[in-house]
């Protein structure tokens, strides 16, 4: 039976239920509720965590869809113009309201008024998710509202979300079905929708959002930390309630310490907004050409026409070029990474291919694993 109920959970199946008539469906957890908050925080579809269990108003989830649509860069906050008698330009949702209701990710209501301060339904929710996606009245029969509930639920956008068509939603339930959203196929595609309108966001081989390129612009790093160093000395939030990633899985600071203790160093980033730290070990890939890695200094190379500036260098017998002035000046005579020094290095892969230790061309030329963007001192940080 405990196996049977397993891969129920892993295949995600869903069940529909019928109470009083209504249906009500609800789909298996897949990312946790903390992952799903942070991507849409990390793209800007909420400001905040807070409040996330209280109901949400029509002005404030018309805000959640643009910045979830194409349309997410186009907003004008000067233009005080508004086609409801209920919006007043002065309200900080105006602009999205507008947006909202002319590309009919939301409805308004008869008489000219939009009604921002009530509370969202879960029609109102599916609506605009699937409107998102690029379906339109003309892809339901009979019931609008039925009709596309039904295939919310078939599209197992409902993860999470487990409300009647006429119940109001809350705020979590905004995120989730959002964060749904941007994972599943637009109409008439095989893309994820999420991956069209986030160019840094990409969809893992579990079916669920990988944000790490929407945190670029706000981490910090890389750092090294190596072994008889406390991460909370040199972290400026409090690690205790922090999220730690290593390669991409959630770990607590224990089993980080221990990471630290086992390998000699770690390389992390970390993010001041989200109290994120992002941990990456020896020979570990940080993106999809950038490694980390650690050896020894075997050589440093100049060009005939500039003595003093380094050009190559040669670590464990492979060779890599150097990228920044910066990089350039820590091995130089001036700098402070000398021949024989043990170090540890990031480096972009050359041509994005597997590195071979193989560094000589058929025709002699010297051939390069990759360029070094950042390189420290075993003992020391450059």
């Amino acid at each position: 039976m405990k196996l049977y109920l397993k891969r129920m959970l892993s295949l995600l199946m869903l069940v529909t239920i019928i109470l009083n008539g209504k249906t009500v469906c609800f789909a298996a957890t897949t990312a946790g509720q903390e992952m799903r908050t942070q991507v849409l925080y990390l793209a800007d579809i909420i400001t905040s965590d807070n409040f996330m269990n209280d109901f949400i108003t029509r002005g404030e989830f018309a805000r959640m869809v643009v910045k979830a649509s194409s349309f997410k860069d186009s907003v004008n906050a000067s233009d005080v113009s508004t086609a409801f008698l209920d919006v007043e330009s002065v309200n900080e949702y105006a602009p999205y309201i507008k947006i909202a209701t002319k590309e009919n990710y939301m409805t308004s209501y008869l008489g000219g008024y939009f009604k921002p301060n009530d509370y969202v339904t879960m029609k109102d929710l599916v609506r605009a998710c699937l409107a998102l996606l690029g379906y339109e009245n003309t892809d339901f029969k009979g019931s609008q509202v039925q009709g596309r509930y039904e295939l919310f639920c078939s599209l197992r956008m409902n993860e999470n979300v487990d409300k009647l068509v006429n119940d109001f939603v809350t705020k979590k339930d905004c995120v989730n079905a959002i964060y749904n959203t941007l994972k599943t196929k637009k109409k008439d595609s095989n893309t994820a929708y999420g991956t069209t309108v986030f160019k840094d966001l990409s969809v893992n081989s579990d079916g669920d959002l990988n944000a790490t390129g929407l945190t670029k612009t706000k981490l910090e790093g890389p750092f090294i930390l190596k072994r008889g160093e406390a991460l909370n000395l040199a972290i400026p939030f409090d690690i205790t309630t922090a999220n730690i990633f290593i390669n991409g899985t959630s770990q607590s600071l224990e089993q980080t310490m221990r990471e630290l203790n086992n390998s000699g160093y770690l390389v992390y980033y970390y993010n001041k907004t989200t109290k994120t730290i992002y941990v990456y070990k020896e020979g570990t890939t940080l993106e999809s050409s950038t490694l980390v890695k650690k050896g020894y200094v075997n050589h440093i190379y100049y060009s005939a026409s500039d003595t003093i500036t380094p050009t190559r260098v040669e670590i464990d017998l492979s060779y890599y070029t150097l990228s920044s002035s910066e990089v350039k000046f820590a091995f130089s005579y001036s700098g402070t990474i000398h021949v024989g020094d043990q170090i540890i290095f990031i480096y972009t892969k050359a041509n994005d291919s597997v590195a071979s230790d193989e560094d000589t061309s058929s025709d002699g030329e010297v051939e390069t694993i990759g360029t070094i963007t950042h390189a420290y001192l075993y003992n020391l940080k450059y």
